[in-house]
């Protein structure tokens, strides 16, 4: 992602209400816990009463998440 990119969408989360401080910094490198936690935040955004566990603290639990 660029630069702008990254920039546009720290914002729209912000606008969005997503309840954690995230900066530029976040993104310099791979970060699979806070993609992890933003897409869970998502989903239960858009259908509050989803079953998705959040557990991804072994390579099998990620796959299973991101399924």
């Amino acid at each position: 992602m660029s630069y702008r990119e990254i920039r546009n969408f720290t914002e729209i989360l912000r606008a969005l209400g997503y309840g954690r401080n995230i900066s530029m910094e976040n993104f310099r490198e791979p970060n699979f816990a806070l993609v992890a936690d933003i897409l869970y935040w998502f989903a239960l955004r858009y259908d509050p009463k989803a079953d998705i566990s959040d557990d991804i603290d072994e390579r099998d639990d990620r796959v299973k998440f991101i399924k």
